[in-house]
């Protein structure tokens, strides 16, 4: 029965009223039709009222909007029930929209209940279909310690989701959120180098994603090479505005130039009017200042690069600060430093790092490495905690668990060129020169990111000075040029030692000002000066080492050797003299004055003694003393004189 129908029936009503009574049994059924009918139109515009209420009259934007700023003001409770209000109004339960849960997810995952987040989004199956839901999953379950359980989301997710899109930015950004969370589950399941190819892909599908950046050169998970290579590789021109390409790309190459030598002059202002304001503004941001504070740190400015931090905050690039106060011996200011950061941030490894250095500085390497463990097991992947383990080591004279220590950090850190430098040092402290030199030059390999020379085969005999002649070829890294020389010396390579320390001075003298510790690579040379017989050069090199590393008693003792067997004996003397005051235990000083002097004893002639007049003697006898009064016995009396007598010694 339409309504039309209806409404004419209900105008006929009089006419039936006249009839009810003649037909009561028609009447009855059609009013219950009527009946019937009006309320199922009520029922209607009850449910339509219902359905205007909570799509028209609960605004769902405003709540989200709500969720938004509230996360902003860090007000996680407040965003969390706008969140679940906004999931609720969408649909609730299974219908509610994948962008809902994800701000519900979100705001789980900021409150820190990690499987509730993971639950909101795996129950509902959306980590196969949403993007921004698979991310803040994987999140929770790297935040709960479950990282094979992150993995196993991805293999579940529609392939399709993990390409990145030409003409959808916002996509590739959620995607290389995603595959950062990867690359985190990766590098904790010990497969680095996958991780490291997650992040090469983060970066493509999101050249602006610096936290990816930020991993793959922290993990030095490739050479420098083949890091400049990506970043030259990025799409940053065609996904960013050019101003904002040119900033994101000098803070790549920025980032990148953590070992290189600073320039002696400032660079260029860019005619680009673009890249230069970009320039600098990037100048002035926390990240250049931290890029520069890491290259100041590598050439051994270390007071420059804690000046540099000092203009941002006491806490910025921890590692870095404390292994600058390590360097400067200040363990006053470690110390205080390491407790705030203790105090501060306690689920940080950067905190028990700078505990486990300050006590590497005073000389207490089990309590060193107590601390270390403790940074180590918060942050299984962190190379330089694995270096300074090592140190602890091999301060204590046990080279095989320092070069088992340095080995890890090599693992962790394959393209760093520390680690295989600090096993060539091992190396050839144990004068294992063979290794050592393996290990030297794969080290100024890595630092000069060349790819390895093909050994020739009818190398021979010279194969051993071949390998030195390569490291001489290749080495760019003064550290490394001054360890490979000490080593070539141990094995009786004299001239190859004195190339490769000449090497050293000059990769020193372009990183800027020297620092004391390069006064050894001089002291050095002269030594290898000494052995070619050439005294006066050497005299020259300890006098420059004098000048950088002034009162140094070893080089004071050298520079008597040299004076000595250049027939300066008396010279010699002095300077040996000048080492026992600088260091009364100095041993070779001491060993050294001895053969000296009885050198210059035996020279000397009678009449090279000098003689000294006596003066006149007088050998009169004195004038006698008066006799003395005979004494008076007394009666029954002694006559013995007791007026002398004493109880001393003397």
């Amino acid at each position: 029965m339409t309504l039309s129908l209806v409404c004419e029936s209900w105008r006929a009503r009089k006419q039936e009223n006249s009839i009810k009574f003649r037909f009561p049994v028609i009447f009855t059924y059609k009013q219950s039709i009527y009946t019937s009918f009006f309320r199922l139109q009520e029922n209607m515009s009850k449910n339509e009222t219902s359905t205007r209420t909570s799509n028209e009259f609960l605004n769902v934007d405003f709540m989200r909007s709500l969720v938004k700023q509230y996360s902003e003001l860090g007000q996680w409770t407040s965003a969390f029930f706008w969140a679940d209000a906004a999931a609720a109004a969408g649909g609730g339960g299974d219908q509610a929209s994948g962008d809902d849960i994800w701000l519900l997810a979100s705001t789980m995952l900021a409150r820190g209940e990690l499987h509730r987040a993971a639950h909101a989004v795996v129950s509902r199956e959306l980590h196969r279909s949403h993007l921004l839901c698979l991310g803040v999953a994987m999140r929770a379950y790297l935040a709960a310690k479950e990282p094979a359980t992150a993995l196993s989301l991805l293999e579940e997710c529609d392939p399709s989701l993990m390409e990145p899109r030409t003409t959808d930015q916002t996509h590739n950004r959620a995607l290389a959120g995603v595959l950062v969370s990867q690359a985190r589950a990766l590098s904790a399941l010990e497969r680095r180098e996958a991780g490291a190819g997650a992040l090469a892909a983060a970066l493509r599908a999101d050249a602006a994603c610096y936290e990816a950046l930020h991993l793959l050169l922290q993990q030095h998970a490739r050479p420098t090479q083949q890091e400049s290579e990506l970043i030259d590789s990025l799409p940053i021109s065609s996904q960013l505005a050019p101003a904002e390409a040119a900033l994101v790309r000098g803070a790549y190459k920025a980032r990148l130039q953590r070992y290189a030598p600073l320039p002696k002059t400032p660079p260029p202002v860019s005619e680009c009017p673009i890249t230069a304001a970009a320039e600098e503004v990037r100048s002035r941001t926390a990240e250049a200042a931290i890029s520069l504070a890491r290259r100041l740190a590598a050439a051994c400015r270390w007071k420059e690069a804690l000046s540099t931090l000092d203009s941002l905050d006491p806490w910025c690039c921890a590692e870095v600060r404390a292994a600058c106060l390590l360097e400067l011996n200040n363990s006053s200011q470690l110390f205080v430093f390491a407790h705030e950061l203790v105090n501060a941030y306690p689920n940080s490894w950067t905190a028990w790092f700078a505990v486990g250095c300050y006590y590497y500085l005073i000389g207490k390497s089990e309590f060193a490495r107590r601390y270390l463990s403790k940074a180590k097991s918060i942050e299984p992947g962190a190379g330089c905690v694995w270096l300074a383990y090592g140190h602890s080591f091999a301060a204590d004279n046990e080279h095989d668990q320092a070069m088992a220590a340095y080995f890890k950090a090599s693992q962790l850190m394959p393209g760093c060129h520390l680690p295989p430098l600090y096993v060539g040092v091992e190396c050839s402290l144990l004068y294992n020169t063979s290794m050592a030199q393996r290990f030297l030059l794969r080290a100024a390999l890595l630092h000069n990111s060349v790819e390895a020379e093909p050994e020739s085969e009818d190398s021979g005999g010279s194969e051993s000075a071949l390998g030195w002649e390569r490291i001489l070829r290749c080495v760019t890294c003064p550290h490394a040029a001054h360890e490979a020389a000490a080593a070539a010396l141990a094995a009786q390579r004299v001239g190859k030692a004195r190339r490769l320390w000449l090497r050293a001075k000059q990769l020193a003298e372009d990183q800027g000002p020297l620092h004391p510790r390069w006064a050894a690579t001089y002291d050095a040379l002269g030594h290898i000066s000494r052995k070619q017989g050439r005294y006066e050069e050497a005299l020259q090199w300890h006098e420059k080492a004098l000048s950088i590393r002034p009162g140094h008693a070893p080089t004071y003792s050298a520079m008597g050797l040299c004076l000595a067997l250049n027939g300066q004996e008396a010279k010699a003397a002095d300077a040996l003299h000048t080492a026992l005051s600088k260091d009364p235990d100095d041993a070779v000083a001491l060993a050294l004055l001895d053969f000296i002097v009885e050198a210059l004893d035996a020279q000397l002639d009678e009449e090279d003694i000098p003689q000294f007049p006596f003066p006149a003697v007088s050998i009169a006898p004195p004038p006698a003393p008066p006799a003395p009064a005979p004494a008076t016995p007394g009666p029954g009396g002694d006559n013995t004189n007791v007026s002398d007598m004493s109880m001393s010694f003397d």
